[in-house]
């Protein structure tokens, strides 16, 4: 199930190092390429929920083939534009495909994980997003030169349709029948467990696509980097939040309480990213920030799914929690590139950016103590997840 979560993040994470070219080729403006980032992300931040609900209600098999399907067409379409705006288009398509892999590979591993196992299986999953993206962002500097952006969709869009033969066989005993009546929607949804847990990944995907969207371009513009090794250390950054994913996974499963997770991550995430992007911290510093960013930012991602069995009516509310909870991440993943672009642009300089940051770590503290007190309240309420 990881390999295809790490799949379809591949197709997020090719995005930031090819931005030069992509800005050079198709004419885009900074803003516009932020939403070229973005854009993919769109059909998560408004079809989450729908697609969770198609995943309990179709079969999480079905649905997560799909997903790695339009992922593929998507990729493909892409290599063959000749125009943002109808890059952006692809990215739509590529866009459906995510959302519907985030919210069915959850409700698959939920199934065959033992329940106290809950906890660690879906803080395992949540390594997809970052594995990707860092695969992708490494191999970028050694791809592009050869393929250029196009050969680079291509080769994205091979590799996705080998995980998608390769979860066709590996889950053939996935029953895809529909196992719960409607009103599963407003049984999940009323409850205020999942409007916390989905603001809390907003305000952290605000952050952390703001951060690693920008980083490699920063890294250009402001202190003469190349563009390999911008991508590079792009690609550091985002792998770093592989061991936060880990960490907090295993946090979980000894019982770590959620909103201290929570509590951590905002704490650290703010100011390092505001450091990162600072006008006198030396290049090499901003790296290091930018990457403890990440890595503390990894505990919020492994507490957040795992929060979604725990905060499920039941077993067969999962999906549709989860998908709720996705669509609030990608709202935060829609809105972080271009509003950070647009805050720079205004006010004349990367280094204003903290600003947004700050604000979010402040927001994601407001959110945490909320989920704490849900989490308190109850004697019997799972801390762990």
């Amino acid at each position: 199930m990881i390999a295809s979560g790490v799949a379809a993040s591949l197709h997020v994470g090719k995005v930031p190092p090819a931005l030069p070219a992509l800005r050079e080729e198709l004419d885009l403006g900074l803003v516009a390429a932020g939403w070229i980032a973005s854009i993919f992300n769109l059909i998560g931040a408004t079809l989450g929920i729908a697609s969770g609900l198609a995943a309990d209600r179709l079969g999480a098999r079905r649905v997560l083939a799909a997903g790695l399907v339009f992922l593929t067409a998507g990729s493909i379409w892409g290599a063959a534009v000749e125009s943002g705006t109808a890059l952006l288009a692809t990215r739509v398509l590529s866009g459906l495909g995510l959302v519907t892999v985030a919210v069915s590979a959850p409700r698959i591993i939920v199934a065959i994980a033992p329940p106290r196992d809950h906890g660690l299986a879906l803080g395992a999953w949540s390594i997809y997003m970052p594995t990707g993206m860092a695969i992708a962002m490494l191999s970028a500097p050694f791809a592009l030169p050869g393929l250029g952006w196009r050969g680079l969709w291509l080769l994205h869009a091979g590799l996705t349709a080998i995980v998608l033969l390769i979860v066709l066989v590996a889950t053939r005993g996935i029953s895809a029948r529909p196992n719960f009546p409607g009103r599963v929607s407003t049984e999940a949804l009323r409850r205020p467990g999942p409007w916390l847990l989905a603001a809390a990944f907003a305000c952290y995907t605000v952050q952390f696509f703001a951060v690693v969207t920008w980083m490699p371009t920063f890294l250009i513009e402001s202190h003469g980097r190349t563009h390999e090794a911008a991508a590079l250390a792009g690609a550091l950054v985002v792998g770093a939040n592989v061991i936060g994913c880990l960490a907090g996974a295993w946090l979980l499963h000894r019982r770590a309480a959620r909103w201290k997770l929570l509590a951590i991550t905002f704490l650290v995430m703010a100011p390092c990213a505001a450091g990162a992007f600072s006008g006198v911290v030396p290049a090499m510093l901003k790296i290091a920030l930018a990457a403890i960013f990440s890595a503390v930012g990894g505990l919020l991602p492994a507490a957040v799914l795992a929060g979604t069995v725990a905060h499920a009516p039941s077993r067969d509310h999962v999906a549709t929690v989860n998908g709720f909870v996705v669509q609030g991440s990608h709202v935060g993943v829609v809105a972080g590139p271009p509003v950070f672009a647009m805050l720079v642009a205004s006010l004349g300089g990367w280094e204003q950016g903290w600003m947004l940051l700050v604000a979010l770590g402040l927001a994601g503290l407001g959110v945490t103590a909320g989920i704490r007190v849900i989490e308190k309240r109850d004697a019997d309420f799972p801390e762990s997840g």
